[in-house]
């Protein structure tokens, strides 16, 4: 059985990322961290019908009394509501502060229930157990949780770090094409951060990684929690370098908020931006590898991403949602521009730049 740790050092809030073949030992990895003798599972009923009882099983056999509660799955559903209801299932429920709130599914279950958690009692345990690509590379670790509102993506969240993360690779079998799709579009993220060596693999295992070859997927879902894992370390807050991971992410959810939530999968509209920005920066003479570009391109193309828009988009809606990302300041607002592998730099742009920046994105082609 593959078993890998990859341990977030926070001090006391230090935690491990377990990247395993399948869910057998999360119930002993969870005694290990957590004192207590009940839990709760959150899942949505995709996931919930997939893999509910196997993690109720493996739960159980190490001595948890499992509750479980349901919310309803997709970017639409990330929002106010669908917080307010699940923390007043879980004080219904009657958890305590040693009650561990476990998070089984995407990206989005997983920020919905750590918002839960970081505000049911002012913060109750709360462990990840991600089950698509995208979770897996990125939205399980770090600890920010949150939920949209109609003005843009996760304005309203917090910080909060879970006390452990289980990413079964077994659960990535069953993932929809769209859904691999989105997650390799992080991992295109996270190999442009980290350089040469990590973007010439991608670029080398595309073609494997379409056809979810097991091997290549724990490679790169390793990978991209390794490098995460130096930047969240060194900056949980995203006061400083941690920003670097928000590459692609400034118009990647302005894409999102205009497009409706749900009509491009998160890591396409992230690799769009990536895309747009890195044109943007070649524009205006940043880039210190000019083929750079080209590079991002040809890769999302090998990765079944979008390569343009695929839907029309007003500029000026473009503009404004840009206006509301949280990555703004003093009139200011900071970008994230791949200026060749491993040289990921922040550029602050006025706002009188941004209609030039959406320009980059809708002459994508």
């Amino acid at each position: 059985m593959r078993l890998t740790r990859q341990e977030i050092g926070l001090g006391e809030r230090s935690y491990n990322v377990v990247v395993a073949s399948d869910f057998r030992g999360l119930g002993a990895e969870l005694r290990g961290v957590q004192e207590g003798d009940r839990c709760v599972v959150v899942s949505n009923p995709t996931v919930g019908a997939l893999y509910g009882a196997v993690v109720r099983r493996e739960l159980e056999a190490e001595g948890w009394k499992v509750e479980e509660l349901e919310i309803p799955d997709g970017e639409a559903h990330k929002n106010l509501q669908t917080w307010g209801r699940l923390v007043e299932a879980l004080v219904n429920l009657g958890v305590d502060r040693t009650t561990p709130v476990l998070a089984l599914g995407g990206g989005v279950t997983g920020d919905i229930v750590g918002f839960a958690a970081a505000t049911v009692m002012r913060g109750i345990p709360f462990v990840q157990v991600p089950t698509t690509l995208l979770a897996m590379v990125d939205a399980s670790v770090g600890g920010k949780t949150g939920v949209n509102t109609e003005a843009g993506k996760n304005l309203v969240g917090s910080f909060y770090q879970p006390v452990l993360v289980w990413a079964a690779l077994k659960s990535l079998e069953s993932l929809a094409e769209v859904d691999l799709r989105s997650g390799l579009g992080e991992v295109v993220k996270h190999a442009l951060i980290e350089g040469e060596v990590a973007l010439a693999d991608c670029e080398r295992m595309a073609p494997a990684l379409l056809q979810r070859d097991p091997e290549g997927l724990a490679k790169v879902i390793e990978a991209s929690i390794r490098t995460k894992a130096r930047l969240v370390e060194a900056d949980e807050r995203e006061a400083g370098p941690r920003a670097v991971l928000n590459l692609g992410h400034t118009l990647g959810h302005a894409i999102e908020t205009v497009g409706g939530y749900g009509r491009l999968g998160h890591g396409e509209a992230v690799g769009l931006g990536i895309l747009a920005v890195a044109r943007f920066g070649w524009g205006r003479g940043w880039l210190t590898e000019r083929e750079l570009p080209q590079r991002i391109h040809g890769l999302l193309g090998r990765m079944g991403l979008p390569q343009k828009l695929p839907f029309e988009a007003d500029a000026g809606a473009l503009a404004r949602a840009i206006g509301f990302d949280k990555k703004r300041a003093r009139g200011m607002l900071k970008i994230v521009v791949p200026q060749a592998p491993g040289e990921v730099v922040l550029r602050k742009l006025t706002m009188e730049e941004v209609p030039a920046l959406v320009d980059a994105l809708k002459r994508l082609g």
